[in-house]
This record gives structure tokens, C-alpha cells and sequence, in this order.
């Protein structure tokens, strides 16, 4: 049992929520990893005389880019959810045909 953070009405038992999505944000990632000695031998340091590698998995490293974060979100009954995302498939449809009509 919960209770919709978008109608505030109280959900039966045994319904499952879904959580929407309401809204995000454009970020811009900055590169991480890479460099550093052992970055040019695979991320791995010989120990010792026998030859062993060390555990520790290789680092990765990561251009960074561009994408979307999400910054509110709320737990929904399945009704409210359903609203919600028709509410998007609309704006997306308007979107799409006022592309269409610039074009």
C-alpha cells in the first residue's frame, strides 16, 4: 500500500507503483580515468620476483559527453502513470508535426 505522489490517493495492496519521470536536465560529463604510468601497461603492476599481476581490474577510461539526468521523480499508481505517459506521447506527437510544418 502507498500513496500516488502525483493524485495523493492511497493505492490497495498488492498494486505496483511505477515511477515517472517529471523532469530532467541536459548535463555535460568531463572526462575520468585514463592517465598515469600504469595506464600504458594495461592498468596492472608486476609484484614481486614470480611474475603475478595484481588483482585489481584494469581502469577505464572515459571521454565523458553529453546527455540527460533526472531531477524529480515520483512514485504512481499505474492510472496516474498511464495519464502521464500519454501526456508525453501527445507533446512528442506536437513536437514532431510542428518539425514537419518548419520544414
Amino acid at each position: 500500500m502507498f500513496r500516488c505522489q502525483l493524485c495523493q490517493s492511497v493505492v490497495p495492496a498488492g498494486t505496483r507503483s511505477t515511477k515517472v519521470i517529471l523532469v530532467t536536465r541536459e548535463k555535460t560529463y568531463g572526462e575520468r580515468g585514463g592517465g598515469g604510468r600504469d595506464a600504458a601497461r594495461g592498468g596492472f603492476r608486476k609484484r614481486g620476483g614470480g611474475g603475478r599481476r595484481n588483482a585489481s581490474p584494469k581502469k577505464n577510461y572515459d571521454k565523458g559527453g553529453q546527455g540527460t539526468e533526472i531531477v524529480r521523480e515520483a512514485m504512481a499508481c499505474p492510472r496516474c502513470a498511464e495519464d502521464h505517459q500519454r501526456k508525453l506521447d501527445q507533446e512528442a506527437a506536437a513536437v514532431a508535426i510542428a518539425n514537419e510544418t518548419v520544414e
